[in-house]
């Protein structure tokens, strides 16, 4: 497994959902035997990054509709 500890990610969700189509796309393409756990690995990602683990950990910054239903609660 790769060492991610000294790299930082910088992206938004329109740059990560392009990346993770394109990254699904050339997956399936390359092992099209393997596209149903290729999906679900995408989706496991997508689910990830909207996990409370995600927030506790700081990994985000809310935009300004997070930002909207924050001020609300």
């Amino acid at each position: 497994m790769a060492d991610f500890s000294e790299r930082v990610f910088v992206f938004n969700g329109a740059t990560l959902q392009a990346a993770l189509d394109d990254w699904t796309a050339e997956q399936i393409a390359a092992y099209p035997h393997r596209e149903e756990l290729i999906r679900v690995t995408a989706l496991a990602m997508r689910d990830f990054l909207s996990s409370s683990q995600v927030a506790r950990h700081k990994m985000i910054i809310p935009g300004k509709r997070s930002r909207a239903g924050a001020e609300g609660t």
